[in-house]
């Protein structure tokens, strides 16, 4: 099983002790993950390319840089992360305060140097957020608004909710896919994959805000068929070069 959304660092939400590379990636191991697109938590809290100065690289972790559209010099960061052998970046519109739809420029340049572009829809869900943190969600609307720019980049929608999920799917070509970290409706892999096909769905993990149990228990509960799984649990995200 590949994860393709986990995070390591400091941050207000999670202990440091749970989320140093080593911890995370004992987490993940114990519910048989093989390998994971590893962001900075940091990144996520805070709109400062210096969060990725420090990008945890291993045989098991695949580093995905978190960036923000509004930095000076944007193009020559992707660059940088792409001679770094990074397969995709990362945005956080709703944690960075501004509109996904206005990352269509950013989405542009990483079509031209062949780097995925990870959407996180949500951190954490605001009803758990301690009190005094704000952190913004990117609406639907605007997450399809920035699947429809250059249709022909690969996207990954994350953090996404079963029906934001749906919507973006059917609204968006075949190169946009999904991750299930968030998605927590009943049975909602099996009916994701009837609707959507395999081939666009992922396993996210989202650790260690969430556990990565729950990402194997929805595997396990879908009961797909062979290739079906294997698709979702890992063939998808080889080809996108997690």
């Amino acid at each position: 099983m590949i994860d393709v959304s986990c995070f390591v660092g400091p941050g207000p939400l999670v202990a440091r002790p749970l989320s140093t590379p080593e911890a995370v990636e004992a987490l993940l191991r114990r519910e048989g993950v093989t390998g994971a697109g590893v962001s900075p938590m940091a990144g996520l809290f805070g709109s400062d390319p210096a969060a990725n100065d420090e990008l945890v690289r291993s045989p098991f972790f695949r580093p995905i840089p978190i960036v923000d559209p509004r930095w000076a010099n944007v193009t020559a960061h992707l660059d940088r992360y792409r001679r770094q052998g990074c397969p995709a970046v990362r945005i956080s519109p709703g944690s960075h305060g501004y509109r996904a739809a206005d990352a269509g420029g950013l989405k542009r340049t990483c079509g031209s140097l062949g780097l995925v572009l990870v959407l996180q829809m949500r951190v954490a869900d605001p009803r758990n957020l301690p009190k005094g943190l704000r952190l913004g969600e990117v609406d639907v609307d605007d997450a399809i608004r920035l699947a429809l720019v250059v249709p022909a980049v690969p996207m990954v929608v994350a953090g996404a909710r079963a029906g934001e999920l749906s919507a973006v799917l059917t609204a968006s070509a075949e190169s946009v896919c999904a991750d299930l970290s968030l998605a927590e409706e009943p049975d909602v892999l099996r009916r994701a994959v009837a609707a959507h096909g395999a081939r666009r769905l992922l396993v996210g993990t989202h650790a260690p805000f969430l556990t990565p149990a729950a990402a194997r228990q929805k595997l396990a509960a879908a009961g797909l068929p062979p290739a079906d799984l294997e698709a979702v649990s890992r063939r998808t995200a080889e080809r996108l070069g997690f």
